[in-house]
């Protein structure tokens, strides 16, 4: 009796392992030289919350990725070749990096799609995925503001401009940086289900995702252009922004803050607290080692409609003109509008 009740056991916990091993694997890339706060921590927000997934924020090393256009770091979960030794992902999501073109992070984007992988970009991570020439022959979209430059640079792809985001075979590309939150959702949707992918928008307070969109209409105008000359001549009043972390602090709260406060050319945003501080899904994010002595404004963290209450504190700051310009740069239609 006694050996079939052995038996039995180890059966029940290899089911449990296989089960497992059968939740979707979602790993999100950060690169030490730059990678965009937004692209990177919304949809991690989004993929850890529903807990249908597993989500890991991979880099080349161990050491901490900057998260930009701000001042913070992030420490990655694993290394490439941590995930190269594991289960195949099921989904790669590369942000906007500093560094487009690396020829080793190109080859691994490429391995992962010839393993099965769907490889997808946010904004202008689009541009790593076309210099590994991951879009040749496909359509795709990006930032409104590369999309110009891009079509010259990779020709072999047919960018568009009429969805937030584009799904060509296991390719998704996304528009500027806030699509990145209903790019996400479709793809938890495609991953988890309907169920799953609508009760976390709930949790998280967002709005299900929509891929209409006109990129078209998302343009820098010259009363825009002289809005930016006056803000970066206004040198004297140019601002350190403190952006809180604290223990289980809100990762999507916490990147769009970061992103669109140093986005306005009248502040940088800082990351303030202790030196290293785990977000509410286990991310562990760092503050500058030499952080500025004095801080001109202190933020609260936005919510519960993140990007709307932050482009609204801004422009409590600054003016409705500068929180709309920074609304452009998120490619976001704040106030109705797309050109600035």
């Amino acid at each position: 009796m006694r050996p079939l009740l052995l038996a039995a056991v180890f059966a029940f916990c290899a089911a449990l392992a296989g089960a497992a091993q059968t939740r979707p694997l979602v790993v999100l890339l950060a690169d030490p030289r730059g990678t965009v706060a937004t692209d990177l921590l919304a949809p991690y927000a989004i993929f850890a919350e529903s807990g249908a997934v597993d989500v890991k924020v991979a880099a080349p090393a161990a050491g901490p990725a900057r998260l930009t256009p701000g001042f913070a770091w992030v420490a990655p979960q694993a290394s490439l070749a941590e995930i190269d030794r594991g289960p195949r992902p099921d989904l790669v999501i590369v942000p906007a990096m500093s560094v487009e073109d690396d020829p080793a992070r190109a080859a691994w984007l490429r391995a992962q799609l010839a393993r099965g992988a769907r490889i997808a970009s946010i904004c202008n991570g689009a541009k790593v995925l076309a210099s590994a020439g991951l879009l040749d022959g496909r359509q795709a979209t990006i930032h409104w503001y590369s999309r110009a430059k891009v079509a010259k640079a990779y020709p072999k792809v047919a960018w568009r401009s009429d969805a937030r985001w584009v799904d060509d075979g296991p390719v998704t590309t996304t528009a500027g940086i806030s699509a990145a939150e209903p790019a996400a959702l479709d793809l938890l949707r495609d991953l988890a289900g309907e169920e799953v992918m609508r009760a976390t928008a709930q949790r998280l307070s967002l709005p299900l995702p929509d891929p209409r969109h006109d990129g078209s209409d998302y343009r820098l105008t010259l009363r825009g252009m002289a809005q930016v000359v006056a803000n970066r001549l206004m040198v004297w009043r140019h601002e350190r922004v403190a952006v809180p972390l604290a223990p289980g602090f809100d990762e999507i709260a916490f990147g769009t803050a970061l992103d669109a406060w140093s986005r306005t050319y009248r502040s940088t945003a800082w990351a303030t607290g202790a030196p290293s501080v785990r977000s509410r899904h286990g991310l562990v994010v760092y503050r500058s080692a030499t952080p500025p002595q004095h801080f001109d404004r202190r933020l609260a963290l936005p919510a519960p409609d993140v990007m709307l209450a932050t482009f609204e504190q801004v422009r409590r700051a600054y003016g409705e003109p500068t929180a709309r310009f920074v609304a452009l740069q998120f490619e976001h239609p704040y106030g109705a509008i797309g050109a600035w």
